[in-house]
């Protein structure tokens, strides 16, 4: 019996030490494996695959196309005045870019309403000056009183002939939803500015 024990338990010991010797030699196998494993071999490369090639999006033409302000009380929609191209191309940037979705018109008087963006701070535009006169239904850029240039995404619509200086960049005339700009109040939401096409 005592015999057995002692044939037992030298079994297990050798059975424990083969374990060992057999779990120690397993990272050595492995790693040869994966010595033996070719890398990758490089293709060439074909002629002209090195660069991207990029094709450049054309600029949207200002007199065809119509800018839609959406509002929960109506569509406001105006067209572009060719007398302020810089303008009328910086205003459709940034309806493009979503960059009047869910401001507010912060000024409303009984002449006109103004709104613009948060995202477009300390940028301004050079003047534009054309024929227009300040009359109802007509889009301009918003300046600091007296200054030589205009804030590059504060605008304003008249509500009727107003009286200011001449120096206002005026880019647009509402041809819809003139009644819309009569209904605005302090703090109602742009839904968003979206371009379209004339002919849609």
């Amino acid at each position: 019996m005592f015999k057995r024990q002692q044939s037992n338990q030298s079994q297990s010991r050798f059975l424990a030490a083969l374990l060992i010797v057999a779990c120690s030699f397993l990272p050595l196998l492995m790693s040869c494996t994966q010595e033996e494993k070719k890398a990758p071999a490089p293709r060439a490369r074909r002629a002209g695959t090195g660069t991207v090639q990029t094709t450049a999006k054309p600029a949207i033409d200002p007199t065809n196309v119509i800018a839609v302000i959406e509002t929960a009380k109506g569509k406001i929609e105006f067209e572009f005045l060719a007398a302020a191209p810089e303008t009328a191309q910086n205003f459709i940037k940034n309806a493009n870019l979503n960059n009047y979705e869910n401001e507010k018109f912060h000024r409303v008087e009984p002449l006109l309403i103004q709104a613009g963006s948060r995202f477009v701070m300390n940028e301004t535009l050079p003047i534009e000056n054309g024929s227009q006169k300040m009359s109802r239904g007509v889009v301009a850029m918003a300046k600091e009183e007296g200054a030589s240039v205009a804030d590059a995404s504060q605008f304003f619509i008249c509500r009727d002939t107003t009286l200011v200086d001449s120096d206002y960049t005026i880019f647009g005339t509402v041809i819809s939803g003139i009644e819309v700009v009569d209904s605005i109040v302090m703090d109602d939401a742009i839904v968003n500015i979206t371009i379209r096409d004339k002919t849609e």
